[in-house]
């Protein structure tokens, strides 16, 4: 009898280190996701030449992800325009609330090959 009663109690336990395990992938999934897309979106700023409303957008609705200017939001061409990018997940065991991940990235205007 105690050995089913241990039995069901660890199932427990390797339940919750699964979701854990879930979450963590997930995490480290659009992590990896957004520094994928980053390169992109670098590759398109210095491409475009300038940071506008209509690219912000753009970028916005092509990859799904939240894009803020934090330096030279006005760049011309030469200069480094700094940039985060972020996404919202809904974890299972890691957090109640969602968690927003978010990476910085620069790009050069004008630049690309």
């Amino acid at each position: 009898m105690s050995y089913k009663i241990g039995l069901i109690l660890s199932m427990i336990f390797v339940a919750l280190f699964f979701a854990f395990g879930i979450d963590l992938i997930t995490v480290q999934f659009v992590f990896s996701n957004l520094d994928a897309q980053s390169v992109a979106i670098s590759y398109r700023i210095s491409q475009h030449g300038t940071i506008d409303e209509n690219l912000i957008n753009e970028i916005e609705n092509k990859y799904q992800v939240d894009f803020e200017c934090l330096s030279y939001c006005h760049p011309q061409f030469g200069d480094i325009l700094d940039y985060k990018i972020s996404r919202q997940i809904k974890p299972i065991i890691i957090s109640k609330e969602p968690m927003t991940i978010a990476i910085k990235r620069s790009a050069v205007i004008g630049y690309y090959s």
